[in-house]
Formats: structure tokens, C-alpha cells, sequence
């Protein structure tokens, strides 16, 4: 059965915490979407180029008058990266005192910069950070702060507690979920027979419907705060029977345990199977190449059985 992931619906205030972000808002996502919360972070549209590909904002980066720059594929609409400057500066003094505050506050939020040819830089699995100062032509110079995400959009591999760019894994003796899963390579999972998706802000798939040998099933998703999948649901009305899956994780937020109900038409639980992983080995990604999962299963009028499985998996990934 399919293992997917996908979630309930968040208040306004909801962030993503697998993305890049510019003073707490996500830089994900389609230019549309982005608006409310730019405009709730005090910053003002005031235009976009000719070929629709940069949207121009000002408002305040920590408090002080900035120019925000959002560039965009114009193909999808998606946002691709965002320059704030601020300036421009005359004297050498107010601008090493504001470069040094901004560092300050993007450490911060961040984590400590390393400096690198005259510029300082972060960067985590989501993306870059990159402050510099540039010279305009009249001498007088800039600060600009460069934001560069690259987390594929859709979190579909992410929530299967996958990493890095996965365009494809194949698992031996794949248990609650495909031996076969394809991404494309903004994090769509590949498969046919899901449809009617819905994804929210933040590339979260909320519901969708799965195909079936006798009629669909509708499925429903719920998520922890820190957007880690903790429950899917799929119910099938034809055929009366409702499948929940719950996950628990370990410190390194890696998918601990999963344990599965079955229930038929008068809501009894006819099956209960529970599953727990240790994994063995990862590749240069930190995606598990083998895992012993150890299995208990039980059936409505069985005795209930316990095996251990030793799964194996190769991963191929698109090419950054």
C-alpha cells in the first residue's frame, strides 16, 4: 500500500519548517501565495518587471528601510529566490555598523555565516544565505542580502523521511508502501492512481483520492507542528473498510515506528499490524540503505505473528 504524505489544515500563523526563510516567511511556494505574508511583514508591493519574472517590494528588514527583489519562474509562478538591499551609504561607518548588526540578526536566526571572498554565507538542506556589499556607480554602496532556496516544493519524498533531491527508490521486501516510488524533480511523487490532490502553502498534500481495484478511497492526512506526518487515513465506502496509519519518530526525526488499523463497515478493528525500524546502514544523503524492521501482525479470529524484515534499497537522485 502506497505511504504517502500529506496534512490537515493550519491556522494563518502555521510556518514551514522544512524551507528558506526571509525574517520568518517560507520563500516557497507560488508568488501569489507569498503576498499575504510579505504584506503582513509590513512589506509593500510597488511593481514588477516587464517580462513578469521579478516582483518589487519595500518595506523594513530588521527594522530598517529596505528594497526587496522576488524573482520567479514565470512558467509555473514559483518562487525561485529574493535579494532585500539596503542603501545606499556614503559614509564607511553607518555602513560596517548596519552590515554588522544584519549579520548579527541573521546568525540569529540562522546560525553562524562563514566568510568567503569578501562575503559571508550560510547554507542548510533548504537553501543559501549570502551577505555582501556591492559599489554602485555614484560610489556609493549597498548591503544585500541574497536568498536562495532549493527544498523542492512539493513535500511528498520529504515526508516519507527521504533527503536530498530522490528521483527514485527501489526497496527489497518493501513493507507499507511501494517497492517501487519516482519523484519528479520539485518533490512530486509519480503515481497515477493518485489523483485529485490538493496541496497547501507550503506543498503539503491535505487530501486526495486513491485509485482502487473496487472503487477509491479518499485519504486524509494529520501533522505534528513540526510538519511530520503522524497519521494517514484511507476510507473506501464500496468496499466498507478504513485503514489508519499513525508514525512516531526518533531524536533525529527519522520515522521510529508505524502502526497500522484496519476497520470493516461497523467499525471493527479486524487487523492491527505494528512495525518498528532500526536502521543499519545510510548513504551520503543520510537516506537508509538497509533496514531491520521487526513486524507483529494480527488478524480478527488469529493468533497474532511476529517476524523481522531485512529490507534493502537503492536510490538514484536528480542532479543539482
Amino acid at each position: 500500500m502506497l505511504w504517502l504524505a500529506a496534512t490537515v489544515l493550519w491556522a494563518q500563523s502555521q510556518t514551514d519548517p522544512r524551507s528558506l526563510k526571509l525574517m520568518g516567511i517560507a520563500l516557497e511556494g507560488s508568488i501569489d501565495s507569498l503576498q499575504a505574508p510579505l504584506a503582513g511583514a509590513g512589506f509593500e508591493a510597488w511593481g514588477q518587471s516587464d517580462d513578469g519574472e521579478d516582483y518589487y517590494y519595500r518595506g523594513k528588514f530588521y527594522g530598517i528601510r529596505a528594497k526587496l527583489l522576488v524573482s520567479i519562474s514565470t512558467a509555473t509562478r514559483m518562487v525561485e529566490s529574493a535579494c532585500i538591499t539596503v542603501g545606499h551609504y556614503s559614509t564607511k561607518a553607518m555602513l560596517e555598523r548596519n552590515f554588522q548588526y544584519f549579520l548579527y540578526k541573521l546568525q540569529q536566526d540562522y546560525g553562524e555565516f562563514t566568510k568567503r571572498d569578501d562575503a559571508w554565507y550560510y547554507m542548510d538542506d533548504y537553501g543559501s544565505v549570502k551577505v555582501s556589499v556591492v559599489t554602485n556607480d555614484n560610489s556609493s554602496r549597498d548591503i544585500r542580502v541574497f536568498y536562495y532556496p532549493s527544498a523542492p516544493f512539493y513535500k511528498d519524498a520529504l515526508t516519507m523521511g527521504l533527503h536530498g533531491p530522490v528521483q527514485e527508490v527501489v526497496t527489497e521486501n518493501a513493507v507499507a508502501e511501494d517497492q517501487f516510488l519516482r519523484f519528479s524533480q520539485d518533490g512530486k511523487l509519480e503515481n497515477p492512481d493518485l489523483v485529485n490532490r490538493e496541496y497547501n502553502r507550503y506543498g503539503y498534500l491535505c487530501r486526495a483520492r486513491m485509485t482502487e481495484k473496487q472503487g477509491y478511497s479518499d485519504v486524509a492526512y494529520s501533522y505534528d507542528s513540526q510538519y511530520r506526518l503522524v497519521r494517514r487515513t484511507l476510507t473506501n465506502q464500496s468496499a466498507g473498510i478504513r485503514y489508519v496509519n499513525e508514525y512516531t519518530y526518533n531524536e533525529q526525526g527519522e520515522i521510529m515506528s508505524q502502526h497500522q488499523k484496519v476497520y470493516d463497515a461497523k467499525g471493527e478493528c479486524v487487523m492491527t499490524i505494528n512495525m518498528r525500524n532500526a536502521y543499519l546502514t545510510r548513504d551520503d544523503n543520510g537516506n537508509w540503505t538497509s533496514n531491520s524492521l521487526s513486524l507483529s501482525y494480527w488478524e480478527k479470529d488469529s493468533q497474532s505473528q511476529q517476524t523481522t524484515v531485512l529490507q534493502k534499497r537503492v536510490l538514484e537522485y536528480w542532479e543539482e
